[in-house]
């Protein structure tokens, strides 16, 4: 039994420490922590904005990013044409080569219903419909749980 237990530990730790080592997937967790830091708010100028969002900056910064993870130029270059591919091609939804689904597609343009870019007083008083209609189902679905959870109880005893 112990010698299963060294080899189930053993077995963990061997692919604990390829991840350790890997350079790629310390790329890819910087990246992801790139990524996630869009949610923490800094104030750029207009100007600074916009200049951040031209292509080739994006991939420059996925570069820097992906070299400070990995300390390797070669597996920051892989990295960053990976995430290139990635995001201007295969989930980009206006790419010929998007991989995805037209149901998901929609789901950017459902509340612009005019295509113009800004969402009228219609649109968002439909939006704000849904979220209603959605927010008294769930509201229903948990007053049938409540009620179902609560005959069970009174009926076992």
């Amino acid at each position: 039994m112990s010698e299963k237990k060294e080899t189930i530990f053993h077995y963990i730790n061997e692919h604990i420490m390829y991840l350790n080592n890997s350079k790629f997937f310390a790329g890819v967790i910087i990246i992801l922590l790139n990524i996630g830091s869009k949610f923490i708010t800094i104030q750029f100028s207009k100007s600074t904005e916009a200049y951040l969002k031209l292509s080739v900056t994006k991939q420059i910064l996925i570069f820097g990013m992906s070299w400070m993870g990995t300390r390797d130029i070669y597996c920051a270059f892989i990295l960053t044409a990976v995430f290139t591919i990635l995001t201007e091609h295969l989930f980009n939804e206006e790419s010929k080569l998007c991989v995805v689904p037209h149901k998901y597609r929609i789901l950017a343009t459902i509340l612009d219903s005019e295509k113009n870019g800004t969402v009228t007083s219609d649109e968002l008083n439909t939006a704000i419909g849904v979220l209603e209609k959605a927010k008294r189902e769930k509201l229903a679905n948990q007053q049938k749980e409540a009620f179902a959870l609560f005959h069970k109880y009174t009926t076992n005893y």
